[in-house]
């Protein structure tokens, strides 16, 4: 491995890296703009200049690599380069160019929704002269409404090509262009031809200085007022990492951007995924537990609902029970489900919801958005098994079968048809534990309001068999429970000995399923873990028609 030296640094690093990402190892930091490790060098932004001893000038750290020398020509003996990073011909360097990329740029950083995370604002600051000599008038293009999801605005812009080079590279829809030449050019879209791809908002992220911008993050409150958790998309079973940046005081998600993780979602996630918060915002959500006794509910509090909820469940043979986990359900909510009708009832009709929207998946040239739109359909077919999924339990009830369901929902898009509507509605006992107010909880004669995918904590196991950890965001509304809460509840009420954490029931998830043995539930806070099956060759599971 080549030997070298950055600035007072010495290290031994791969033939072929780049000087930026050799810097990166020891804490150094060399800027860039128009470099992205996830796209093609172009080298044009200029802000990465080093010197490099033995080259005639100022080389571009991005794209110039760590060779070896042979032994006779190595520097002092030793070293295969020599880089400098902070001497003054490449802090010079970094203030011309940094006064070069802003003579159009406007000064409203107060008003820009990129400040505090800005890297011109932050590079302006540490690299920059702190004056300007431009004295002439500046140039102002347009504004230009890029996409459904996308504003450009684009006196900000300095036309790094990330955003073209993202939709060439990584979506291959060559939306966007650079168009003109020289002191005009400037970011646009081909004639006739919107932004409109499902990947297009991780333009916005991968945008250095705030000249594209989310219509969906426009004019809400500073960056620096969120809390910031990271978790997994629920929006579907691909299970994309992601932070969640969120408002304490009121409850609410302002914004959803990834977080790496080479082996799920690299760089990016959907825009669906990223919006995907509103879809709960859209439905009147469950908050109180309500009771049915003739044509009317009540509200209860927690334990009535759950002393009805056992003692009409009593009334009925096991085989006439039947209970139905979710995909949007956690691994532990839906191992507890089992365990609680299983030892507690004796029932057999133990099956997973199978009425989730399925599309064809959206596949571009580096990334595949799944038709599956729900996050842990492999985990709820792990816990739960196949082969009696809600379909076939409508089946039963429909030739009177089946009494009394106990169904776990979680999806916020969930809906029946006016005909398995009618079905429900010859059961004697119905008990909807969801997040959300529908045709089927109507139906119920005990309703537990449940918590959504950012208000609870648990695993998740992907298209792929990858296991990883979600987290919780903000709180549920009202009185409404976690359903890990609500079924460790009825646990305890059944007599039931369960652990009492998500980690306790995942551990013995993981002492118990032969996919998930050896898995630590920590460890899965850093990128998840394959599930075993997976990796020797078995069978993922299938979508049910």
């Amino acid at each position: 491995m080549p030997f070298i030296k950055i600035d007072d640094h010495e290290l031994e690093v791969e033939k072929g890296i780049t000087l930026l990402e050799a810097a990166k190892l020891i804490g150094i930091e060399i800027p860039h703009y128009c470099y992205h490790p996830a796209l093609k060098i172009v080298a044009s932004c200029r802000m990465c200049l080093v010197r490099v001893q033995g080259m005639p000038k100022l080389v571009p750290s991005c794209s110039t690599t760590v060779y070896s020398l042979p032994p006779e020509k190595k520097i002092d003996g030793k070293y295969d380069m020599v880089v400098w990073t902070q001497d003054q011909e490449v802090k010079d360097a970094q203030e011309s160019m940094m006064e070069f990329l802003l003579l159009n740029h406007p000064v409203d950083c107060p008003e820009c929704d990129q400040a505090g995370e800005c890297f011109l604002q932050d590079y302006s600051y540490k690299y920059g002269k702190g004056y300007s000599r431009f004295d002439f008038e500046k140039r102002v293009p347009p504004r230009k409404d890029l996409g459904p999801q996308v504003l450009l605005i684009a006196t900000r812009c300095i036309l790094c090509s990330r955003c073209v080079r993202f939709t060439q590279e990584i979506t291959g829809t060559n939306e966007l262009i650079v168009k003109q030449r020289g002191y005009k050019s400037e970011i646009d879209t081909f004639p006739g031809v919107s932004l409109d791809n499902k990947l297009s908002l991780n333009t916005v992220d991968i945008c250095p200085v705030g000249a594209l911008v989310s219509k969906d993050f426009l004019h809400k409150p500073r960056n620096w007022r969120y809390e910031k958790v990271k978790t997994i998309c629920p929006g579907c079973s691909v299970g994309c990492n992601v932070q969640v940046e969120y408002i304490t005081d009121s409850n609410e998600i302002g914004r959803i951007k990834p977080v790496y993780n080479p082996a799920v979602n690299q760089w990016w996630m959907c825009d669906d995924g990223r919006l995907f918060y509103h879809e709960y915002e859209k439905n009147e959500r469950l908050q109180q537990p309500q009771i049915r006794t003739g044509k009317d509910t009540k509200v209860v509090n927690w334990q009535e609902a759950f002393q009805f909820t056992l003692e009409n469940l009593r009334k009925f043979k096991p085989e006439e029970i039947a209970v139905v986990g979710n995909g949007f359900a956690t691994n532990e909510e839906n191992y507890l489900l089992q365990q609680i009708f299983s030892e507690g009832f004796k029932v057999n009709n133990i099956g997973v919801c199978d009425r989730f929207i399925q599309e064809q998946d959206v596949i571009y040239l580096q990334f595949t958005i799944k038709g599956e739109k729900l996050p842990n359909w492999q985990g709820a077919v792990d816990i739960l098994g196949s082969k009696l999924p809600f379909s076939k339990i409508l089946k039963k009830i429909e030739k009177g079968e089946i009494k009394a369901l106990y169904f776990l929902g979680g999806d916020p898009r969930f809906k029946l048809e006016e005909e398995e509507l009618k079905i429900l509605s010859k059961l004697e006992f119905l008990v909807v534990q969801d997040i959300k107010n529908s045709s089927m909880s109507q139906l119920a004669k005990a309703i537990l309001p449940g918590a959504g995918a950012y208000e609870k904590e648990g695993t998740f196991t992907n298209y792929q068999g990858r296991v990883q950890r979600i987290r919780p965001v903000i709180m549920p509304p009202g009185s409404a429970r976690s359903d890990f809460e609500i079924l460790r509840e009825l646990a305890q009420l059944l007599g039931i000995s369960l652990p009492l954490k998500p980690r306790s029931i995942f551990a013995q998830i993981s002492a118990r399923l032969a996919e998930y043995q050896g898995m630590d539930y920590h460890v899965l806070a850093g990128g998840g873990r394959q599930r075993a099956e997976t990796v020797t060759g078995g069978k993922k599971a299938e979508v049910l028609d």
